[in-house]
């Protein structure tokens, strides 16, 4: 097809879906498509809540695409790029289930010489194994034949302004030559930094999968050392600077892990593992390490309390950010909200006050009141603060306290 002839539709417009549309519909014509009426109706009103475009950007974008929560505003496309999220229930179970309702709803529309792209992290296989045979089934097409399919591992990275979508190295796979050199081609107008052909949609797979375990692998040291070094009754950042002076050493601090991807991809992979009959220790046990830091934590916090202050009961706290990573108000799997719980407990009366946040979001997710306005804070005397995200906008921020502590003293 030439460049013209070309019909992008982009589905799921959240963190990874939206800029993903943006950046091409530069390029290309494209629709957009998210279920969620309410995030449509935002996006038509110029505004993102997830921050990951400002308003101009929103607004331009509006104009240059349509954007609707119809699969009708999109059954004219022959070129689909999947960016639903791929979470975990409560049981760290893979949850694929928007995954799965997506390819039904996109076999109703999918048509002969359409080309599909998932973007979703998927465990090594899902693709094929999940994705394809409910496109076959509810199409009544054959892929690799009628219609052909993708793999290109989202690698955006939520509030980072230097490894920005387009200037971020992509892997494109496909199952044969020529649909992967069409994928090659698209996604090779738009992205600056180079594209990486993987020999196979599995491997695409994989790797973005080691990716991330790696990662959680890595911050798991980081908190397992951490833990020695206070034994000690050694500063953790200092031996991670000292160390960090040698050339190989790789500078990764200790801290909680929440967010969409390194707190919940490993549980894709140890799924997948399982059911191939296979064991992978060093990642499972990364993970335990990982979950059990924000309630050893708030232990330490907690002992502090009760040293400092002989009625713990009574007292007012005020605990600063809530997202899972500072300045940015993504707040999926954010392990504030655990150490919120456990801090309860033991402690008075709680505030959380993040302006970066929506509180309507946080309630949904987890029942809890976030104070977004400083003036809701400003009059208020508590007796203790805790700056658990260093948001830059908190730097600054006017408070009363008797004092204040920071969350990353005690990792």
């Amino acid at each position: 097809m030439s460049k013209k002839d070309i019909k992008i539709g982009v589905i799921g417009l959240g963190y990874v879906g939206l800029p993903v549309l943006s950046l091409f519909s530069c390029k290309y014509n494209c629709w957009g498509l998210d279920t969620d009426n309410i995030r449509i109706q935002q996006l038509l009103s110029g505004k993102d809540s997830k921050g990951s475009l400002s308003p101009s950007e929103v607004t331009d974008l509006t104009k240059r695409c349509v954007i609707s929560n119809s699969w009708d505003a999109i059954s004219n496309c022959n070129f689909y790029i999947i960016t639903v999220p791929t979470p975990i229930d409560d049981k760290n179970t893979p949850d694929t289930s928007a995954l799965e309702e997506v390819c039904n709803s996109l076999s109703q529309i999918v048509s002969r010489g359409d080309i599909i792209v998932f973007e979703s992290t998927v465990y090594p296989g899902a693709t094929e194994e999940l994705c394809i045979s409910i496109l076959e089934k509810g199409s009544n097409l054959k892929s690799n034949s009628d219609f052909f399919v993708g793999y290109s591992p989202e690698r955006i990275n939520v509030g980072d302004n230097e490894h920005g979508l387009a200037n971020t190295p992509k892997i494109v796979s496909a199952q044969n030559d020529n649909t992967l050199d069409a994928i090659y081609n698209l996604y090779n107008n738009v992205f600056n930094a180079g594209i990486i052909k993987a020999s196979s949609i599995k491997t695409a797979e994989a790797a973005k999968m080691y990716e991330n375990v790696q990662r959680d692998v890595l911050i798991a040291l980081a908190n397992q050392y951490s833990e020695y070094c206070f034994t000690e009754g050694l500063n953790i950042k200092e031996v991670t600077k000292c160390a960090s002076t040698k050339w190989n050493f790789s500078k990764v601090h200790p801290g909680l892990v929440g967010g969409h991807c390194i707190s919940v991809d490993p549980y894709y992979l140890l799924a997948r593992a399982k059911a191939k009959g296979t064991e992978l220790q060093l990642i499972e046990k990364a993970r335990s390490i990982n979950e059990a830091k924000v309630g050893l934590v708030a232990k330490r916090i907690v002992g502090y309390v009760n040293d400092t202050f002989p009625n713990s009961d009574n007292l007012s706290v005020l605990v600063l950010g809530f997202s899972y990573k500072k300045d940015v108000g993504d707040v999926r799997n954010t392990k504030v909200a655990e150490l919120i719980g456990i801090l309860s407990k033991s402690i008075g009366k709680i505030e959380c006050y993040d302006p970066l946040v929506d509180p309507n979001e946080v309630k949904k997710t987890y029942g809890l009141n976030i104070i977004f306005s400083q003036e809701d804070i400003s009059g208020n005397d508590y007796d203790m603060a805790i700056i658990a995200v260093k948001h830059k906008c908190i730097k600054n921020l006017q408070y009363k306290a008797k004092t204040t502590i920071e969350m990353e003293d005690y990792l």
